[in-house]
């Protein structure tokens, strides 16, 4: 399997543009995927630096309902004219903000207006695609959940915000010649939590490797969350002793080294432009 992160806040060459945002594709033997879209084209220019062609991808996920990582749908769909976009439904009909400092609440979800819901596959619970493709929601909340969810918000019917519970978060898990692969976008349920809701559904006793965001740090505040609150979820990831684990986007800059030194295998970051065969 190969991995190429084709969006991220950084990058590792200058030809290729970072974003607040994240997007990957994955080839496996015989599948073609597009993870997330970043917040505009810039995804889909990248791919062509790198050459990845994204007309022939397969199929496309989409982890969750904000603009970092659905923005870039419409630009996809008019590269790509047959893969289905495969997303839970509050991901689309749901409208997302978010409260920074002490500005008003900014809108953070997709502009549905723009996106051929017609090639949307929606779902509301778990669907194994195939023996080697399986798609997990509604994820347990009993560990460590990153306190800046505390500012994403939900619009409910009356027009009231609530703080989301990220009903409409999803991941991917891919396994391949018995190794298995779980892909996030930000964790917002939180990665432990996610971790282990996918052995319990599925039965596996571990994921070998995980990769995605862990909603560690405030862009807009600049400001990761306190080392008492890393060394919890260093010690939940500590628990699943065989995965090896790759971060990024909202994990922040200081987060990974951090959470590195107290755990017997390193955290990998990645970046635009990284390539992680496996």
């Amino acid at each position: 399997m190969e991995i190429t992160c084709l969006l991220e806040n950084n990058t590792t060459d200058p030809q290729l543009a970072p974003a607040h945002g994240l997007s990957f594709f994955i080839r496996t033997r015989t599948r073609s995927i597009l993870f997330d879209m970043g917040p505009d084209n810039k995804f889909a220019d990248n791919a062509k630096q790198l050459g990845v062609d994204l007309a022939k991808t397969d199929m496309a996920v989409l982890s969750h309902g904000h603009y970092d990582h659905g923005g870039g749908i419409p630009q996809f769909q008019k590269i790509n004219s047959t893969a289905e976009i495969i997303m839970t439904r509050g991901a689309i009909e749901g409208r997302y903000y978010a409260r920074y400092l002490d500005y008003d609440p900014r809108y953070i979800g997709l502009d549905c207006d723009a996106i051929d819901k017609s090639r949307c596959r929606f779902i509301d619970s778990d669907l194994a695609l195939s023996s080697e493709l399986t798609l997990i929601t509604g994820f347990s909340k009993k560990g460590f959940i990153p306190q800046d969810n505390s500012g994403l918000l939900r619009q409910q019917e009356n027009g009231q915000l609530i703080e989301d519970e990220f009903s409409h978060e999803l991941a991917l898990l891919i396994v391949e010649d018995g190794t298995s692969v779980l892909f996030t976008g930000c964790a917002h349920s939180g990665m432990g939590n996610m971790i282990d809701t996918v052995l319990t559904r599925t039965g596996r006793d571990q994921i070998d490797h995980v990769i995605g965001g862990f909603h560690l740090y405030n862009r807009i505040t600049r400001v990761t969350e306190p080392d008492s609150r890393l060394d919890i979820l260093t010690h939940e990831l500590s628990s699943y002793g065989g995965t090896a684990y790759y971060t990024g986007h909202c994990t922040g800059p200081d987060a990974p080294a951090y959470m590195s030194r107290k755990m017997a295998r390193p955290i990998n970051v990645f970046a635009t432009g990284t390539r992680i065969e496996i």
